[in-house]
């Protein structure tokens, strides 16, 4: 009992830096462009991976047969990631936290046809029950629902594909390789988009999520380049403390709480932005959590390597 306590009090920390990091992009979202934040956050982020992997497997471990694989993932996390902050910046961020812990059901869904694995009924049912609290979430009857408001379940869509192509292509490497592979080509993708969209400038009606998108780089001052550094080096931490959890207990028993995020960013939306979900979201958002929770623990049960026990974590 002792050692499951110590690991979900690190899985909790982790998910506090994490939640630390995603206030901080969203704060950041109207003073600079997203794919200038990833690049950042990615030069931070690369040398403390590095050392992390020193200690825990050697840096000849950085060795591998898959380059091409690593490119495939590195442009599908990037996917997720700019999906989900390009939200955030007109997205409450407890409803976008939300709506990303859908990647559990589209795991288990696109598990059935490139995995081959078998999902019964009571699994489809609360899949379902997810996706009717997405909608409840969402209100696309509103005159506030917009295409933005789709993209963190679009994130969670891409974070899915990532988890899957792990098993799909058998890739071996350990998380903390993988995570350095994707903090490298966030650098160097999110510096091509940057290239990419230079001299391209959003209308001036544009709302805020394209402005986050379309917005040309700049110069940050002292206090701004400490906090964008400041995204590296909570997703770093934040990575050890998750991986450190879920070495020191079964997936099956620490992965539901990853759900604790939701606790965090509730709390900081309210601390910075005074935000605070209305009856409605807070029914939608339960229905999501319950769900995925749900998920994880029945896919425990019958299944042998359960893969949405990858990990909820889009960092």
């Amino acid at each position: 009992m002792r050692s499951l306590l110590l690991a979900v009090a690190i899985m909790a920390g982790g998910k506090f830096l994490f939640a630390i990091q995603d206030a901080i992009i969203k704060e950041m979202s109207g003073g600079y462009p997203v794919h200038q934040i990833l690049t950042i956050r990615g030069l931070v982020a690369i040398p403390l991976l590095l050392v992390l992997i020193h200690f825990t497997h050697g840096l000849g471990s950085l060795r591998h047969h898959h380059p091409g694989l690593h490119l495939v993932r590195g442009v599908l996390m990037l996917a997720a990631f700019m999906s989900f902050y390009i939200a955030l910046a007109g997205t409450s961020l407890t409803v976008a936290t939300a709506l990303f812990f859908t990647a559990p059901f589209f795991i288990t869904l696109l598990s059935i046809p490139l995995l081959g694995e078998k999902v019964g009924l009571r699994r489809f049912a609360s899949i379902a029950t997810g996706f009717v609290g997405v909608v409840i979430v969402l209100r696309p009857d509103t005159a506030s629902f917009n295409f933005f408001s789709l993209l963190p379940v679009v994130s969670a869509f891409f974070y899915a594909c990532c988890q899957l192509m792990v098993r799909v292509a058998k890739m071996t490497e350990p998380p903390a390789l993988m995570s350095l592979y994707a903090s490298i080509a966030f650098v160097l993708l999110g510096s091509l988009t940057g290239l990419l969209l230079a001299g391209i400038e959003p209308a001036q009606d544009a709302g805020v999520s394209t402005r986050f998108l379309l917005r040309a780089w700049s110069m940050p001052d002292t206090l701004d380049l400490f906090l964008l550094m400041l995204t590296g080096l909570t997703s770093a931490l934040g990575f050890m403390c998750t991986s450190n959890a879920y070495q020191r207990q079964p997936a099956s028993h620490i992965a539901p709480f990853e759900y604790i995020m939701i606790v965090w960013v509730t709390l900081l939306s309210y601390l910075i932005w005074s935000e605070i979900p209305d009856l409605p979201g807070i029914s939608g958002i339960a229905l999501i959590i319950g769900s995925g929770i749900y998920v994880l623990r029945r896919e425990a049960q019958v299944e042998a390597r359960p893969i949405a026990y990858s990990g909820l974590t889009r960092r």
